[in-house]
């Protein structure tokens, strides 16, 4: 706005030649000022309006409230007050500096420009912008590499190729407890059988889904005083052929098999965390493990596996790391209606989900078709979903980063545009007294680099500061360090070019002026 003020000083000398007041001109301004803001406004409330939808598009299925996120008459009406009294303010400065203009001096062509510096109020706002963007962008980066790390990690199983469903097994089959297991057991060998299926099984939970399922645990006979100062642990309730399902390794041992049942000893499978921090020095193989407030146990240990990143693909450490894992139909006869009721069936298959669920619900179907099917995942979206804390703020960070970086470069390119106008008489007698093209083009072209060296350098220190400060955001980096300078670096080196792209306009126009148009009335 200051730019094209300085720019349509002849017509504001003109208006005030011809009788125009000093208020008529500052109304003209700040009138032109708001409805361009006015106009943002709308603009800005339509890109949100498809912003919002694409945003929850991104947001986690267990976003609290995330149904009530819509533009709405609170957001409307805030959108209007800030349009109008950004409209006011910006608009009335340049107004006010343009109400001033000396009428004689401002008829002159050569009386646009002053040889005094000018301008740093805007140089101001320029280097604060450039500080903002590259605070939003480093952010942005930041997570943005921290996805990248996430997706790149080993979660301790396959991903590839698997997919989760739920089956609601018909209430005339689950009368009983052993008719329960018997049920169960038709139901995923009809499975099995589906051509494509490789492999399938039950699990009570899901890696990455945040299902919960830890207990107390003691080792040995001993059981301690207090159930509830015990060390805890996760545990998984699972078929034999889970860890074929899953591509979770078999370190040490066996895993379970069907003659692991409720008539035979009670066995049990811990994972490497546990046998790390609990037999460090001895073989678990063959020591006895008990566990829950109603405890299952002593059962045998008989196997270990590789470690699961249950709570998340960063690994959290905030979380119970221990893991153990429990035959399904070991599961005592009291518990067998509620444990068995929350399964979720795990299918390896190299088809398509889509595909291979349309013959695995025939297969279901044939035995009844009150067993509904649903609640069906692949273990890639339910990964891809366990990286919505990253991603959300990902996604919004880069976009108001996308659009600082935007403000910025319109800022830079106003603000050296305004300074040409301003020094078109200094450019002329420099052109005059043989000063080149690409001398000219590098002094100003200079001064925006300069603004944005200033800005980058305030900038990175304060992204260096808030970073390290904010514990809820370097919470969620994983594989990068909130004063990465791979990041860092790389934002610089983006706002930098969008600022010379900024200044070659403005720049490449002062290298066109005529001087002798310039000093003509010098």
């Amino acid at each position: 706005m200051l730019a094209r003020s300085a720019a349509r000083a002849r017509e504001f000398a003109v208006r005030s030649a011809l009788g125009a007041s000093r208020s008529r001109i500052v109304q003209q301004l700040v009138t032109e000022s708001v409805l361009l803001s006015l106009a943002g406004g709308i603009l800005g409330v339509i890109s949100a309006k498809w912003g919002v939808k694409l945003a929850l598009a991104a947001v986690s299925f267990d976003l609290p409230r995330s149904e009530n996120i819509s533009i709405d008459a609170s957001v409307l009406l805030f959108t209007l007050g800030v349009s109008v009294t950004v409209g006011v303010l910006f608009g009335l400065a340049p107004a006010l500096k343009s109400s001033k203009l000396d009428s004689q001096l401002a008829l002159k062509e050569g009386g646009r420009g002053f040889t005094s510096v000018h301008g740093r109020a805007q140089s101001s706002f320029v280097i604060v912008q450039i500080a903002l963007t590259l605070v939003l962008l480093v952010s942005a980066g930041l997570l943005f590499r921290t996805v990248r790390h996430l997706w790149e990690s080993d979660p301790g199983f396959d991903t590839r190729h698997t997919t989760t469903f739920k089956v609601g097994v018909s209430r005339s089959l689950t009368r009983t407890a052993e008719s329960t297991r018997f049920a169960y057991q038709q139901l995923i060998e009809r499975i099995r059988n589906v051509p494509g299926v490789q492999a399938a099984d039950f699990t009570d939970l899901v890696p990455l889904s945040g299902q919960d399922a830890d207990m107390p645990f003691w080792i040995g006979s001993e059981k301690p005083a207090s159930l509830q100062d015990a060390p805890r642990l996760l545990n998984f309730l699972t078929g034999p052929d889970y860890l074929q399902t899953m591509g979770i390794p078999l370190l040490r041992g066996r895993f379970f098999t069907m003659e692991d049942t409720t008539k035979s000893p009670c066995v049990m499978v811990i994972d490497s965390v546990f046998a790390r921090m609990y037999f460090p020095k001895s073989d678990p193989l063959g020591q006895t493990l008990s566990a829950g407030f109603e405890p299952v146990g002593p059962c045998q240990i008989v196997g270990v596996v590789g470690h699961v990143k249950h709570w998340g693909l960063g690994g959290s450490t905030q979380y119970t790391q221990n893991q153990m894992y429990f035959p399904l139909y070991q599961d005592p006869d009291q518990w067998v209606a509620s444990n068995y009721a929350g399964l979720t069936v795990v299918v390896r298959t190299p088809l398509d989900a889509s595909t291979i669920m349309l013959a695995i619900k025939a297969a279901v179907y044939a035995a009844g078709s009150d067993q509904p099917v649903y609640d069906i995942h692949t273990v890639q979206q339910i990964a891809s979903e366990s990286m919505s804390s990253q991603r959300f703020p990902m996604i919004l960070l880069g976009a108001f980063a996308v659009l600082a970086l935007l403000i910025a470069s319109v800022g830079i390119y106003g603000v050296i545009s305004y300074s040409v106008t301003q020094r078109l008489h200094e450019i002329g007698v420099r052109m005059a007294l043989g000063a080149e093209k690409r001398s000219i083009l590098a002094m100003v072209v200079g001064h925006g680099l300069r603004l944005t060296v200033v800005g980058l350098a305030i900038g990175a220190t304060a992204a260096l500061i808030l970073t390290r400060l904010l514990s809820s955001f370097s919470h969620l980096l994983y594989g990068v360090g909130a004063s990465d300078p791979v990041t860092m670096i790389a934002v610089a080196a983006v706002l930098a070019f969008v600022a010379l792209a900024a200044c070659y306009i403005p720049a490449r126009r002062a290298t066109q002026v005529d001087p002798m148009v310039a000093l003509r009335y010098e």
